[in-house]
């Protein structure tokens, strides 16, 4: 009985988490500037035309180094492990779009029809 117990709690944690991860994502939807196009401006190393998915190193250099937030590598490690669902250690647009996107057309189309903010490119499939 304990073992169905603890099943059925993890399977409540479960929802709880991604209820929280859906409602932060209609929060960003909800968010005038906040658009995909910067976001993968902001994880990619635009210096290198050929860098066409993010890679590890630069979302802890991007948390750590250009948003200043407090984070181990073992942190980068499980977001990024979070993300990348196809575990080829990238981050495909695909992928991001799932991450960041809210699953709900209303609030997706909101993000979906806004172009980047910052930079030259407002357009996010120049990118890829």
């Amino acid at each position: 009985m304990q073992g169905a117990q603890e099943f059925a709690s993890a399977l409540y944690d479960i929802c709880t988490m991604e209820g929280n991860l859906e409602k932060r994502r209609r929060e960003l939807a909800l968010q005038p500037d906040f658009n995909m196009c910067d976001t993968y401006k902001m994880f990619l190393r635009l210096q290198d035309p050929n860098v066409k998915q993010v890679i590890c190193d630069d979302v802890f250099y991007t948390l750590k180094k250009n948003l200043e937030i407090e984070i181990t590598i073992d942190e980068v490690f499980i977001i990024f492990y979070k993300v990348d669902r196809d575990s080829d250690s990238f981050w495909s647009p695909e992928e991001m779009n799932q991450a960041f996107l809210p699953r709900e057309q209303e609030y997706r189309s909101l993000v979906d029809a806004r172009g980047g903010f910052y930079g030259s490119e407002n357009d996010v499939k120049n990118f890829f």
